[in-house]
């Protein structure tokens, strides 16, 4: 019986950046996947999502200029951007592995279980490691209401051969307001119904306020306070309750509601690990209740957001941490994370964005600025929180070209870039980049 170095469980972007720095430091390693190689970012998330994301952008940033002199009668064909993003993802699951196969990585396919023995089991076969990796990810939440089989979930959207013609979105997370706009864009009528108000979790009200009437404009319609009790079959429809009694019919319902670790079939008990309802615990070495266990990703429980380039962050700090070479006793750090929720507008946010005092708060609306009006960009907002040396520490922004801002601003706070800083560099203008020394030098 063979035993490894590490056996990582989960072929994701964070199981896979692990499994390659370990074997690029000349480790064996195993690595156990029960669904499709490269996890849900390629095959069900992220990538499928932001294909068709593209045409929705295009085809809005075509519209916000046909007052300036462009025409034509734009439309979205459903089953050609099925068809563009199918070609991309469906690639995946070979590619991924064959790419794992070619580093010297071993590979099993099945689920996986930790065994009394503290082994792991594969279908009838048993796998020993000095160290073992849990990155098995995220899945679609679901409601335990009555008719919860009708629901659907975001990768069932992301296949749908046809678009019909209403759709319902339970849930303003990022995924039911990114997959909203796409139904949106390509014609089919659409409301999001919310549990709460009409309020983007752990954005900037105001923000949060102006992306939401944003999509409003463009068609989505929005219902909040609506705690879900039941969904029934109707003919051809279906049809869902609220605990007040309204109630909405649709063709489908997208259930968006959140994401629950995959932590169920691992047997996690029998090797000492308690789980959360959020995930695994570990600490500040990723590393959980059992010292020769770690976890990394999705399947945390953790504030951290929970996104693919934290994940492969957490990969990467993990595998310097083992390293036989390293040195590296400290926690892991986490730098400015930024967020987005992508579409024909984009919010986003970074470091810290709650105001101390006015002196501290830069808050300004460049519609009218030249670059942004050159695109012809509907709105754009951004409120800065500075330090008393002029260094950025978190802004929070909404425009078409927030997800490019974003990252310029990320430089800027994770390298400390002041004002005089900023000023001894030029940037190409007319770019959002060329904007910089403004958002330092406004009040």
């Amino acid at each position: 019986m063979k035993k490894y170095d590490y056996i990582v469980i989960g072929a994701g972007p964070g199981g896979n950046a692990f499994a390659y720095e370990m074997k690029a430091q000349g480790a064996s390693v195993l690595l156990v996947e029960k669904d499709k190689w490269g996890g849900t970012c390629p095959n069900y998330g992220c990538d499928p999502t932001k294909i068709m994301m593209a045409l929705v952008e295009a085809k809005q940033r075509a519209e916000n200029l046909f007052s300036a002199g462009l025409h034509g009668n734009l439309h979205i064909d459903w089953k050609e951007m099925v068809a563009r993003k199918n070609a991309y993802s469906n690639a995946v699951p070979s590619r991924t592995r064959k790419g794992l196969e070619s580093a010297g990585i071993d590979l099993v396919f099945g689920a996986a279980h930790f065994t009394k023995s503290g082994a792991v089991l594969v279908g009838e076969e048993e796998y020993f490691a000095d160290r073992y990796v849990i990155a098995t990810g995220a899945r679609p939440r679901a409601l335990d209401i009555e008719g919860s089989k009708y629901l659907l979930t975001s990768n069932d959207f992301l296949d749908l051969e046809e678009l019909p013609q209403r759709v319902i979105f339970l849930g303003a997370g990022y995924v039911s307001l990114e997959l909203a706009q796409i139904a949106n864009a390509a014609g089919a009528e659409v409301s999001v119904l919310t549990h709460g108000g009409l309020v983007l979790s752990g954005f900037d009200e105001e923000f949060s306020d102006r992306y939401i009437q944003q999509l409003q404009k463009e068609g989505i319609s929005f219902v909040d306070s609506f705690s879900t009790q039941k969904v029934q079959k109707a003919g051809k429809k279906f049809h869902i309750w609220a605990e007040d009694g309204r109630d909405f019919t649709a063709d489908i319902i997208i259930s968006a509601v959140g994401r629950a670790a995959n932590v169920e079939e691992l047997n996690l008990e029998t090797v000492g690990i308690e789980t959360s309802a959020k995930g695994i615990p570990v600490n500040g070495f990723l590393q959980t209740a059992n010292p020769n266990i770690y976890a990394l990703g999705d399947v945390l429980d953790k504030k951290i957001p929970k996104l693919t380039p934290v994940s492969g962050f957490e990969a990467r700090y993990l595998a310097h941490h083992l390293s036989r070479e390293s040195q590296n006793k400290e926690e892991i750090q986490y730098p400015a994370l930024p967020t987005v929720i992508f579409g024909s507008s984009k919010l986003a946010k970074i470091g810290q964005t709650q105001v101390i005092d006015s002196e501290t708060e830069r808050s300004l609306d460049m519609t009218e600025w030249y670059t942004y009006k050159r695109i012809a960009d509907p709105l754009s907002k951004i409120k800065i929180i500075v330090n008393q040396k002029n260094e950025i520490l978190g802004a929070t922004l909404l425009s078409t070209v927030a997800d490019e801002l974003i990252n310029i601003l990320n430089f800027c706070i994770n390298q400390s870039i002041n004002l005089e800083g900023f000023q001894h560099m030029i940037m190409a203008y007319p770019t959002i980049a060329s904007d910089l020394f403004y958002l330092y030098k406004q009040k």
